[in-house]
């Protein structure tokens, strides 16, 4: 009867619906059967082992066929649990039938899906097509019933030609004489016309070019008023010299020491007209004609001979523009003496590691200090000072600190974005006397230009730095991601600081479950807890600089540095969680190296190489230890 009911269960099974509900419930009703026929055959044998014990020996017989009985039963219930678990692996079976039939329908579902959203989209692009064609279709009838009415037109047109062809028009001879002298006397007429007013148009074109030169020049004096240079700012009253730092904005600084009558009849007559020049020559008195003559004869030649020497120098200036190096550009100023006729052309530039000026003179590096005389207050006022005078006058010291005099010299500084001046440059002995104002100005010119080139050595040179430590970097982090533990990694971290930063030093924290720890000659030492600068600075995750790290608040000897440097403290984040912090002292090794920066000032922002150090080691840091 058991089997039955197990078949008939199966059986209902395989005719569902395949639902994980039903399932479940044929199999909890299936289990619960077999339950129930383990219960039975438990009852009968309990209740023939009671029966069996009431008996006597004189039943015997009957308690024999009573176990003959219970053997039957028993391998009834051996057969009914062997078939019950071919019945449960078939069970199995089929479920995993049923799985596969359900990946297979959500796999069908999904093509399904994908193939109506295709189908939706092409039906989209049918209906747009099928709305171009229909527009396409109008503007093709809207063109037809155009080129018809145009071939109505044309037709008609040909038609009206064709009419004016066939019919014979004759125009009377008299007509036409007539009609011709008319054209020739009113041809004739707007010819004396033109002819006039051409006469008229150049009588206002004379006119109309008097008055734009008028014009030129009164606008010149316009600008002139705008931008004036008097003598004053050129002239130093108490020396009487000419000197200025900026290029000027006009010459008036070659005519200062000019007779004052000289002066005033160049620049009246260069504001002329040849008309008006003529006529005012011509009021001059007899006896003072040649003098006349010859200061505007000397001003045309000394102009002639300064817009040469200004174009050649010019052309100098495109040469100094493509130097790069420092020896390079030593050797054009001193090249340059002999274009300007100067004795000597010399370059001293500032070197802020060391307090002294240095130039190169042939092949040889000089040193001098700039501590007292005329360099002193040339780089102090930031204003070229004229001593070009046969008096001696202090200069500067050398190396060894002796007073170095000279005559006839002149400084121009080299100012430049940085707090000091850069350097100057020095004139020392003119050739020609009355050539110290084009000096001066070819001077200010070439320090103009000198400025700009050194500020582009630098920054090449400053890149090239940049670019080698990159490459030390790339190195040196293929190192430390080859680290094991942290304590190779600390190691790594100091080879890598000894290569990169020299002489500095650096030590790396470790943070891990509130607690902090380092490696370092002692072995490993650690705190348990966030404490001192280190801990500071995790929290607030953000790098500092400190001048003085052990008079801070938050010190703490046992895990911060002990260091009278500065220090560049680094925290290593992951997230918002920080995982070590990097300490690392800050010399003149590892401080942006800029030649004309001061060193205090470079002190105090943070160093390239430095935050490139750190950047490298937390890249390295949680690439290893994530």
């Amino acid at each position: 009867m058991s089997k039955k009911r197990l078949d008939r269960l199966d059986a209902g099974q395989c005719s569902t619906d395949r639902s994980h509900h039903k399932n479940n419930n044929s199999t909890d009703l299936n289990f619960t059967l077999h339950q129930r026929l383990n219960s039975n055959v438990d009852e009968q044998l309990q209740s023939k082992i009671t029966f069996f014990s009431k008996f006597k020996q004189k039943d015997l017989p009957q308690v024999n066929d009573s176990l003959q009985g219970m053997a039957q039963t028993l391998s009834k219930v051996s057969f009914n649990e062997i078939q019950h678990h071919q019945l449960q692996r078939e069970y199995e079976k089929i479920k995993t039938e049923l799985a596969q039939f359900r990946a297979q329908q959500i796999k069908l579902y999904s093509t399904i899906t994908k193939l109506q959203k295709d189908n939706q989209t092409l039906m989209e692009k049918l209906k747009f097509y099928d709305e171009e064609k229909l527009n396409l279709q109008r503007k093709i009838q809207i063109e037809q019933k155009q080129n018809e009415e145009l071939t109505k037109k044309l037709k008609r047109s040909e038609q009206r030609i064709q009419i004016i062809l066939e019919s014979n028009i004759i125009f009377q001879k008299d007509q036409i004489k007539t009609t011709l002298l008319d054209t020739l006397h009113e041809n004739e007429h707007y010819k004396m016309e033109a002819i006039q007013k051409q006469k008229d148009l150049q009588k206002l074109q004379i006119n109309n070019s008097n008055l734009n030169h008028k014009l030129n020049r009164l606008t010149n004096r316009i600008v002139a008023a705008q931008r004036h240079q008097t003598e004053s700012e050129f002239i130093d009253q108490d020396k009487m010299v000419i000197t200025f730092t900026e290029i000027p904005t006009n010459f008036i600084f070659r005519h200062i020491f000019q007779n004052i009558e000289c002066k005033q009849f160049i620049s009246t007559s260069l504001e002329q007209t040849p008309e008006q020049f003529g006529s005012h020559f011509n009021l001059i008195p007899q006896d003072q004609k040649k003098i006349h003559l010859i200061w505007l004869f000397n001003h045309m030649v000394n102009y002639r001979e300064f817009s040469q020497q200004h174009n050649n120098f010019i052309i100098k200036l495109t040469d100094l523009i493509v130097i790069k190096t420092y020896p390079d550009l030593y050797s054009f100023i001193q090249n340059m003496s002999q274009f300007l006729r100067v004795q000597r052309l010399t370059l001293w530039l500032r070197d802020y590691w060391t307090g002294f000026f240095e130039t190169i003179q042939e092949g040889q590096s000089q040193k001098i200090i700039c501590s007292k005389g005329s360099f002193k207050d040339c780089l102090e006022q930031r204003e070229a000072v004229n001593k070009l005078t046969a008096q001696r006058h202090l200069l500067y010291q050398d190396s060894k600190g002796d007073d170095i005099y000279q005559e006839n010299t002149y400084l121009y500084p080299l100012i430049t974005d940085t707090v000091l001046p850069a350097g100057l440059l020095e004139v020392f002995q003119p050739t020609q006397n009355n050539s110290y104002s084009d000096i001066q100005y070819f001077t200010s010119l070439l320090g103009t230009f000198v400025k700009i080139v050194v500020q582009k050595i630098e920054n090449e040179i400053v890149l090239q730095n940049v670019a080698k430590q990159k490459d030390i970097l790339i190195g040196q982090f293929l190192c430390l991601m080859q680290s094991n533990d942290k304590l190779q990694f600390t190691i790594s971290v100091k080879e890598m600081q000894s290569k990169l930063l020299q002489i500095s030093t650096c030590e790396i924290i470790f943070i891990e479950n509130n607690q902090m720890f380092k490696y370092n000659r002692q072995g490993l030492q650690s705190i348990s807890c966030i404490a001192g600068v280190c801990g500071q600075i995790a929290q607030d995750q953000k790098p500092a600089f400190f001048s003085n790290l052990t008079k801070q608040v938050h010190y703490n000897q046992l895990i911060d540095m002990y260091t009278l440097a500065p220090v560049y403290v680094y925290p290593i984040l992951r997230g918002n969680e920080c995982k070590a912090v990097i300490e690392l002292t800050l010399t003149n090794k590892q401080i942006d190296r800029h030649r004309f920066r001061d060193p205090l000032t470079s002190l105090n922002q943070q160093s390239n190489q430095a935050r490139m150090f750190c950047e490298c080691v937390q890249t390295a840091y949680l690439c290893k230890f994530n």
